[in-house]
């Protein structure tokens, strides 16, 4: 593996969704193009397996971090979780999910704009800050600086991506304050 690819290897891949088998679903969307996505997908599933729906804003907020962990939370063995919207919405749903139980054959992730790998210019994509250790969210392309709304630290988004943060990783580029 080259170094370029290596440096690709932890950032997500979106594959086509498909809806495995379930016992029931959890259909989960932030926006409103995300729910046409979410229901699309649901209507191929089997009529007779139950199905709870929940809406969310396009961004993610405390409210809706609270709701979708209680839903998840709630979640009974052999649900399927539909999680459609912005890839970086989607990718922290997904790490809320696991952080609440569920295992990566659960979760059928439905990013509205990804087609395949991650857009590389600029989108919303959350950044961990490894000067100060805080996430936040910013228009960043990979390779591009963002600032930190938290050490005011100049940060070079990093392809290499932490699933367990749902974040790229922003080191100092060597034009903001080190910690």
């Amino acid at each position: 593996m080259t170094t370029a690819d290596s440096r690709r290897a932890s950032m997500p891949r979106w594959r086509a969704p498909e809806l495995p088998a379930a016992a029931s679903y959890l259909a989960c969307w932030f926006g409103e193009r995300a729910r046409e996505q979410a229901e699309d997908l649901l209507a191929t599933a089997d009529q007779q397996v139950p199905v709870q729906r929940a809406g969310f804003p396009a961004q993610w907020s405390p409210a809706a971090e609270a709701e979708l962990g209680r839903l998840v939370g709630d979640s009974r063995t052999g649900v399927r979780i539909i999680l459609a919207g912005p890839e970086a919405v989607v990718a922290r749903a997904m790490s809320l999910a696991r952080q609440h139980g569920a295992c990566s054959a659960e979760l059928v992730p439905v990013p509205v704009e990804a087609a395949g790998e991650p857009a590389a210019g600029p989108a919303v994509r959350r950044v961990y800050c490894v000067s100060c250790g805080r996430p936040f969210d910013a228009v960043a392309a990979l390779g591009g600086t963002v600032g930190c709304p938290s050490c005011a630290a100049v940060l070079t988004v990093d392809t290499r991506y932490s699933r367990s943060r749902a974040a790229h990783l922003g080191w100092p580029s060597g034009g903001g304050p080190r910690h």
